[in-house]
């Protein structure tokens, strides 16, 4: 199947054109939304890195407070110096802990701590009890939650039976966070999160707690400063002292949640450093930060005013629907400036102002879309101009001269009747006795002698950037310095008619091999001010050279018999060839010039071969 020639069979028919364009802007967006597959599409990607940046420039350039902040109590590296047993054995510690809170009264208390999955009576007796007991009280008095986690066969982690009797199924929550594909924790969604008719979510457990939905979205990085935490080990100093008045105001009434804040286990990668304790020694915070910080701010956003919920998706591809619009919107600075300037700028700030009221928009996803329409578009454009150009090119081929023709192609060159006053070198070349010569010939001989002969003479032409103005019978006009701008429009010239001599010469050489008389010519050349352009009637012109300097170059034509040179120019163009060397000037001096004052001619003679030379030439 020839797919490339179907193409360009739906590209002719110009009402498929639309079709083809949408299509082809569909298919690369679908290819950034799809490949090598949704979650690690190159769309995802970035989508990603943005919410991600957008959450750094808020948290720096709009700083703003959670309304309901919870409280860390921390266990780090100095607890475990401190206490002598190993972690799986601080039973009394967090007997002493609950027993203190339990004073202090805390609104919910959240435990990210796993409870033993076994006795430890064998080796110190009475340890489980002691534990056992604190958790009894503390269940009876403050609204508590301890995690329960899984393994990677997604299996419950085994708990010590007992445990499980005193706190009942309705005070664990499960451990686990929704990463996306980098590891990275942007988004709260339960039932992604733990499986439908599972136990829920830690932080979704402790919102219903305080009446608050648990609803999917992307957590809110934006609010809320840094966290701390309070040692566990400073909680117990002040229980040990009898500071119930410090238990009282640091967690009376508020969120508490218990976790470890150290080790490189349970490690995330958040959008947002949060974590002071690990403040580095530069002064900059890890984005690499404890689980138990995802828990903080995902309750930051549930207890205040929600997550931040991405837009319907009906509202997203109608956006999407009109950005594709833009693959017919005409390829100008205009729509460029705007598509790679405006939109990001405008698509940035309205992404992060909407983020400040809890919305998110796929503004990367708008913003290539957008991009890729405009592309589509200005390719869109550049094939229809090409092909354009290209048939403007073959119909003015063989019509104007390749300068003129580039000038029409660039769009230079205005249209309908204009012109103006410019210096140029004129130049007129006519074949002698070709009068004579027509008359022994066939009429189908003329014109192929004469294509031959053209073929060569415009071939000159165009090698030394000259701009043919017209065919006149057996001669032609020509002239230099328009609308193709040149260092020196004379010296071009008169290598131009030197070039001609010498076509001409060779030229001959064929002709007399073919048995046919040898062609000769003479070239007139003269420099001065004419009015060139598009000259004719509004609904026939063509682009020409009017004026004094010209009627001067076909009368100095006229002079070459008589003056038996090929080439005569006057002394306005031989000035002009003071500085350069190669030419071989002959002074013919002052001549009168029919219908205009007598003028100095010049000659030129060198390289000229005798055969290309008038009639009346005998000798140099």
């Amino acid at each position: 199947m020839d797919i490339s020639g179907t193409l360009r069979k739906w590209w002719s028919l110009r009402g498929s054109q639309p079709v083809l364009l949408l299509a082809v802007a569909v298919l690369l967006f679908s290819f950034l939304l799809r490949v090598p597959s949704a979650d690690s599409s190159v769309l995802g990607v970035l989508e990603r890195l943005s919410f991600d940046l957008q959450s750094r420039f808020l948290r720096i350039v709009l700083p703003r407070p959670a309304p309901v902040e919870p409280i860390l109590i921390g266990i780090d590296e100095k607890a475990e110096d401190e206490f002598d047993e190993p972690i799986a054995m601080w039973h009394k510690h967090f007997a002493k802990l609950l027993d203190a809170l339990v004073v202090a009264k805390p609104a919910v208390v959240g435990m990210d701590i796993v409870l033993p999955s076994k006795s430890f009576d064998h080796i110190l007796p009475g340890l489980d009890y002691s534990f056992l007991s604190s958790l009894a009280r503390f269940k009876q008095n403050v609204p508590f939650v301890v995690v329960h986690t899984i393994d990677k066969s997604d299996k419950l982690v085994k708990i010590h039976l007992p445990y499980l009797k005193v706190l009942g199924d309705e005070s664990f929550a499960l451990d686990r966070v929704l990463e996306d594909k980098d590891r990275a924790a942007r988004r709260f969604n339960e039932w992604e999160t733990v499986g439908e008719g599972s136990l829920p979510a830690l932080s979704g457990y402790i919102a219903r707690k305080f009446g608050k939905p648990a609803d999917p979205g992307y957590i809110d990085y934006t609010i809320g400063d840094v966290f701390n935490y309070i040692p566990i080990q400073q909680v117990l100093e002040w229980q040990a002292d009898g500071n119930l008045a410090e238990l009282k105001r640091r967690f009376r009434g508020r969120v508490v949640m218990i976790g470890y804040v150290g080790g490189q286990q349970d490690r995330w990668v958040l959008p947002a450093a949060l974590s002071e304790w690990e403040r580095k020694a530069n002064g900059e915070l890890p984005f690499n930060q404890p689980g138990i910080v995802v828990h903080l701010q995902t309750l930051r956003s549930l207890l205040g005013d929600g997550l931040i919920s991405p837009i319907s998706d009906t509202f997203k591809w109608l956006i999407c629907g009109l950005l594709l619009g833009f693959v017919f919107v005409p390829s100008n600075r205009r729509t460029y400036w705007f598509a790679f300037a405006v939109a990001p700028v405008l698509f940035f700030t309205i992404s992060v102002m909407l983020i400040t009221v809890k919305i998110l928009i796929p503004a990367i996803t708008f913003l290539l879309l957008l991009w890729i329409a405009v592309m589509v578009g200005a390719v869109a454009d550049g094939t229809r101009t090409l092909i354009e150009r290209n048939r403007m090119k073959q119909n003015f081929t063989g019509s104007v001269s390749p300068a003129v023709l580039q000038e029409i192609m660039a769009g230079n060159m205005e249209g309908g009747v204009s012109a103006k006053t410019a210096e140029v070198c004129v130049m007129f070349t006519d074949i002698r006795g070709f009068t004579g010569l027509s008359e022994s010939l066939s009429p189908e001989m003329v014109t192929q002698l004469l294509t031959r002969y053209f073929d060569r003479m415009v071939g000159c032409v165009h090698r030394h950037d000259g701009t043919m103005d017209k065919f006149m019978g057996d001669g032609m006009m020509v002239f230099f310095g328009m609308p193709r701008q040149m260092e020196n429009t004379c010296v071009n010239a008169v290598k131009c008619a030197v070039d001609m001599v010498s076509e001409l010469s060779s030229l001959n050489e064929e002709l007399s091999s073919e048995g046919l008389p040898p062609l000769k010519i003479g070239i007139g050349i003269n420099y001065g001010k004419v009015v060139v352009g598009n000259i004719g009637s509004t609904e026939r012109h063509n682009y020409s050279a009017i004026g004094d300097a010209v009627n001067v170059a076909s009368r100095v034509e006229g002079l070459t018999k008589r003056l038996g040179r090929p080439i005569v120019f006057t002394d306005s163009v031989k000035v002009r060839l003071e500085t350069q060397t190669g030419f071989e000037i002959f002074d013919l001096g002052e001549q009168p010039i029919r219908g205009h004052s007598p003028m100095r001619l010049w000659g030129v003679g060198a390289g000229i071969a005798i055969a290309a030379l008038p009639e009346a030439v005998e000798q140099e």
